[in-house]
């Protein structure tokens, strides 16, 4: 994982909208993501890459009705459904390379009308060898507090339809990984899961959820990742609880380090414990909530902020080499929400601060 150190890239969402939008997303990010290219989320190029639907296909008993993402199980054809899915899930799991059960797998894949990029991604990849490539899920904790049972109640509290949620996502990685690998081989894929919702633990709307079925969640998804080649990263936008990311089994904590980096610092025990163990962390310094304040920000700006977020670490007793080498850089969130020269202004600045850190302490990596 050395050759992350103080590279960048970025969350997925871009804001664009147009017929050309699909090859706009995938120019803007081949000729700007030099190390790690991802494959761009067009939200307002079609709701069908909205965040948590998009990742929804083939997801047994889900359906959509008067505009609610739900699951309806008390079907023939749910009880069909289930059985093939965790028939494909033992074959798929228990195979030593995801090329074995390539045909199984291809079921579950992101097909063009959830992801207008996904292939033209893979087009771009295809004979560049970059070191690594992004790949993402939306997390299973805000997927299953997204969707409901028949009931209406989140689909998280329904241990069935958690765990469809679970490895449904799980599956959707894994495909992913593979559709890389094969383009290209020497590329390492990181998976990101997407996981907004973490930030309202201890919320009114969660006080009954359970920290272990939580961790256990990411876990799934998170070994299934290393175990097939991949490195997984969790990515949380807000002030999180974030115990409980540090503790599952991920390669990667991004966090928006631009507000919450002294939340985050909270938990530099067991920071420590994670970059001792080779952990990375992704700090999304360039701030993606304000199209005004993103304009006006400044090279040295940005270069302060994230200078300032590595010493609330670096108090707490982690030390500042073990940061800079195993740290790497990203916008505080998507950009799907911004104007075009907004996301365009969080793309340069990522991508500058990058250079400049890595300018400003070649001597030490």
């Amino acid at each position: 994982m050395k050759n992350l150190t103080l590279n960048y890239t970025a969350i997925g969402s871009l804001p664009i909208s147009e017929s050309s939008a699909p090859l706009d997303a995938c120019k803007i990010v081949f000729e700007n993501f030099d190390s790690i290219p991802f494959w761009a989320q067009l939200p307002n190029y079609s709701h069908n890459e909205d965040m948590v639907f998009q990742f929804s296909e083939n997801m047994p008993g889900f359906t959509v009705e008067e505009g609610k993402m739900l699951f309806k199980t008390d079907t023939v054809e749910f009880s069909e459904q289930i059985e093939e899915f965790y028939f494909d899930w033992e074959n798929i799991v228990n195979s030593e390379s995801l090329s074995e059960c390539e045909e199984i797998l291809d079921k579950y894949a992101l097909t063009e009308e959830r992801s207008s990029t996904f292939k033209l991604f893979l087009e771009n990849l295809k004979g560049k060898n970059y070191k690594y490539a992004k790949g993402t899920i939306t997390g299973a904790f805000t997927t299953s507090t997204t969707m409901c049972g028949e009931d209406e109640r989140c689909a998280y509290y329904d241990e069935i339809l958690r765990d469809i949620i679970v490895k449904s996502l799980a599956l959707k990685a894994l495909w992913q990984i593979k559709e890389i690998k094969k383009v290209s081989p020497a590329t390492t894929p990181i998976i990101f899961m997407d996981e907004p919702s973490v930030s309202q633990l201890g919320s009114s709307a969660f006080l009954t959820v359970n920290d272990d079925e939580i961790l256990d969640m990411f876990n799934e998804i998170a070994t299934l990742i290393k175990k097939f080649g991949g490195l997984a990263g969790i990515h949380c936008c807000g002030k999180s609880n974030w115990e409980i990311p540090i503790n599952a089994k991920c390669d990667i904590l991004n966090f928006d380090a631009y507000l919450y980096t002294q939340s985050m610092a909270i938990y530099h025990e067991k920071i420590s414990k994670f970059l001792d163990e080779g952990g990375f962390l992704a700090f999304g310094i360039v701030p993606t909530f304000d199209d005004k304040l993103i304009q006006e920000l400044t090279e040295e700006d940005l270069l302060e902020k994230f200078e300032q977020s590595v010493e609330c670490f670096v108090k707490k007793g982690i030390s500042k080499e073990k940061i800079l080498k195993q740290c790497f850089i990203t916008p505080a969130c998507g950009c799907g929400s911004l104007t075009l020269d907004g996301a365009l202004a969080v793309i340069r600045h990522t991508k500058n601060l990058s250079k400049n850190l890595k300018e400003k302490y070649k001597e030490i990596l």
